[in-house]
């Protein structure tokens, strides 16, 4: 594709966004994020057609999920991972944006034959000796399909949707614009950091339209679960998987949340609520990798009541830091020792300078600790714990590392699943014997050693790359190439309104240029005329009126006149 199709390719996307955030009463943020020019041009002229009664009454979050859900695959994926992010998001948004789904209308099978034949370069019939021509699943990136290969193994074939990878790269590089705009010329976006959130976005979804991440994925869980009693992973065939076809073993069960299949099937619910709970437990505390994608669909329930898990898109990883510095929450808060909590938020990347945080902080973080305060481990829940602490953070404009955000959502989901099948679950309690493993690991000499090992030698790189680096800041210095970078506090607001003045004042100029213009070639009765009047100069007026009118137009609908 060239230059030039590529650039119709992003005017024509650009202008069905515009469209639809149009039609369902977004059009402020069009303005906002600088898409007038995609507006038709009735509109940019005009005010908009009033919005259609069914949409007047919808919530502002059921007519973004709305939009989202229109604009496909790309903006669905966006609103599944701004559902994740309590920090930024208000609470009704969340519960909206949670009720996403790939309402994609399933492509035909000869589609998917196609995409299979064309990776592997052989007939569909040379690979499957059966494949029933009727999807199983289907979403915004792919569908699966029940097969059979010829040693006789059930599969689930997972094939990509055509074209995806374009229309995905296509939106990529418009929210990435869209973000980059933001973060200019929007001040209140500054704080949610739209340039790195996207950039965040675009390795996951990047990350699901390559299926080789899901099979690596899948065979690690399947590795870590392989002597598990109470859970399966499908194995994944890998000569059968590519890209963009994906090959695992079949697996049929009940949905996890569908209890009266389950009760039907006379298995114990509390059994499978705690067996669901422990597989995170074991994936958190000794994996140090979990599935983050755990929505009902993703979890199965087989006819021996082993938990099966589907779908290994999306994975969050647990580094030691990290459970040594959520360990250390835990006991900060038993502890009720307020700098104690405010040492493991600065690990966790919650907190950049514990001095300089504020009055509002420093007391909510009290009362979230006297809330807590003597508690036993097993009656603080890891999934609530982590909820109210991030509730704080986003009422006192904290920034939550994105690792964090994803294990607070995985475990919410968690638990909602583990208590709907059994009201009486108790996470804390089953968390308990973990924390009690960590801490007395804490203990043993081998950990305080290797603790004292790795200060000493961070000690030493210190004192190592000190002189290089201050000799680094010297020769800058000396050369006038050292930088200070100052940020401007309230001065957007006026910045703005500056950049609106000077543009009408330009606009002015043009307008009083051609009608002085055509004033004079009026006078010199050139032809070709018109009623004995110059042709050009009626031209002349005629645009610098059709411009003065929509000066005057966009001046009065302002409001600042």
């Amino acid at each position: 594709m060239n230059l030039l199709d590529k650039q119709y390719v992003y005017v024509r996307r650009y202008r069905q966004i515009v469209d639809v955030m149009i039609k369902h009463g977004f059009g402020y943020l069009v303005d906002r994020f600088g898409l007038r020019p995609f507006r038709s041009f009735r509109e940019r002229i005009f005010r908009p057609k009033p919005l259609r009664e069914e949409i007047l009454i919808l919530s502002e979050a059921q007519r973004l999920r709305l939009t989202l859900e229109e604009l496909g695959p790309t903006f669905i994926k966006f609103g599944q991972v701004v559902s994740t992010r309590h920090d930024i998001v208000p609470e009704a948004y969340i519960k909206e944006l949670e009720k996403l789904q790939d309402r994609v209308p399933p492509f035909e099978f000869l589609e998917a034959k196609k995409v299979i034949e064309r990776e592997f370069g052989k007939k569909i019939e040379d690979i499957f000796q059966t494949f029933n021509r009727e999807q199983i699943a289907s979403a915004s990136i792919g569908q699966v399909y029940h097969a059979t290969l010829y040693q006789g193994e059930e599969v689930a074939v997972k094939v990509m949707r055509p074209a995806i990878e374009d229309i995905i790269g296509t939106d990529l590089v418009i929210l990435t614009s869209m973000a980059k705009f933001a973060q200019k010329h929007i001040k209140e976006s500054k704080f949610f950091n739209p340039v790195g959130f996207i950039d965040e976005f675009s390795r996951i979804i990047r990350h699901e339209i390559d299926y080789t991440h899901e099979a690596q994925n899948a065979d690690r869980f399947y590795a870590n679960f392989q002597e598990s009693e109470t859970v399966k992973i499908p194995k994944m065939y890998w000569e059968y998987s590519t890209k963009h076809v994906l090959c695992q073993e079949f697996s049929d069960g009940i949905k996890i949340t569908d209890i009266d299949k389950i009760e039907a099937a006379e298995l114990d619910r509390k059994k499978i609520s705690t067996d669901l709970a422990n597989a995170y437990l074991k994936m958190i505390f000794e994996d140090g990798f979990y599935h983050a994608d755990p929505h009902p669909g993703n979890i199965l329930v087989s006819r021996e009541g082993k938990i099966i898990f589907l779908d290994f898109g999306m994975a969050g990883h647990i580094d030691p830091v990290l459970r040594e510095s959520l360990t250390n929450l835990i006991i900060a808060v038993q502890l009720d020792d307020m700098d104690f909590l405010i040492e493991a938020l600065s690990e966790l990347g919650l907190i950049s300078d514990s001095g300089s945080e504020s009055l509002v902080l420093r007391t909510k973080l009290e009362e979230l600790l006297n809330k807590y305060y003597s508690l036993s481990s097993k009656f603080i829940d890891p999934t609530a714990f982590l909820r109210d602490l991030i509730d704080i953070f986003s009422r006192t404009k904290g920034m939550i590392p994105t690792n964090l955000m994803l294990l607070s959502k995985t475990l919410i989901i968690r638990d909602e699943i583990s208590r709907k099948l059994d009201p009486d679950h108790n996470f804390g309690e089953m968390t308990q014997p973990y924390v009690k493993k960590m801490l007395e690991e804490r203990t043993k000499a081998s950990h305080i050693l290797k603790s004292a090992k790795k200060t000493v030698i961070d000690f030493v790189n210190l004192m190592k790359n000190f002189p290089r680096r201050f000799n680094h800041l010297l020769s800058k210095a000396e050369k006038g190439t050292l930088k200070f970078e100052l940020e401007h506090v309230g001065l957007d607001g006026l910045v703005e309104e500056l950049d609106i003045i000077s543009n009408r004042l330009s606009f002015s100029m043009i307008i009083a240029s051609l009608i002085v213009g055509s004033s004079l070639i009026i006078q010199t009765r050139m032809s070709p005329s018109l009623f004995g009047v110059p042709l050009l100069g009626i031209i002349g007026f005629l645009i610098a009126g059709f411009l003065g009118i929509g000066l005057l137009v966009s001046i009065i609908r302002s409001g600042k006149w």
